[in-house]
């Protein structure tokens, strides 16, 4: 499965501003979604899927989606950003390239990247250039959010 992270808007059918309870029902018909195990609750806009892929769906006061936010897979599925793979390309890379189109607020050291004009973010637990550590060399997520998300988070 390939998403297209495409900000503001949304990833892949999901799309910013959509009704919260439609894009719950949409998470649950992508490709591979796994349900929650039988006696366990998982949070409204909590997906999982058979990918390792996370996705979140967050609401606004209007019952609306305001932000979305990918969790990266282990396999079967690409997110793309333009024509970088935001989960497959090394996150210092991703930086580059990202700078190169827009302005970018990189903070501790890269291991959360916000390009406010586009309304999006990334994040890694740390930053790694270890061979033992390559889990910081990739980013874990990406978030995509409505116009306002980033207002008064400073």
């Amino acid at each position: 499965m390939d998403l297209v992270i495409d900000p503001p808007r949304g990833v892949g059918p999901l799309r910013v501003g959509m009704p919260f309870v439609e894009g719950v029902e949409l998470l649950r018909s992508l490709d591979g979604h796994r349900p929650p195990s039988p006696g366990r609750n998982s949070p409204p806009g909590f997906a999982h899927y058979e990918s390792e892929l996370t996705i979140s769906l967050g609401p606004d006061r209007d019952g609306r989606v305001k932000a979305i936010e990918l969790y990266r897979p282990e396999r079967d599925v690409t997110v793309v950003f333009r024509d970088i793979e935001v989960f497959g390309t090394p996150a210092d890379e991703v930086i580059r390239r990202l700078s190169e189109v827009t302005r970018l607020e990189v903070e501790d050291d890269g291991v959360r990247v916000v390009a406010p004009d586009l309304l999006l973010a990334l994040g890694r637990p740390f930053r790694s250039d270890s061979a033992e550590e390559p889990e910081g060399w990739y980013f874990e997520s990406v978030l995509v959010a409505a116009p306002g998300y980033y207002d008064g988070l400073k």
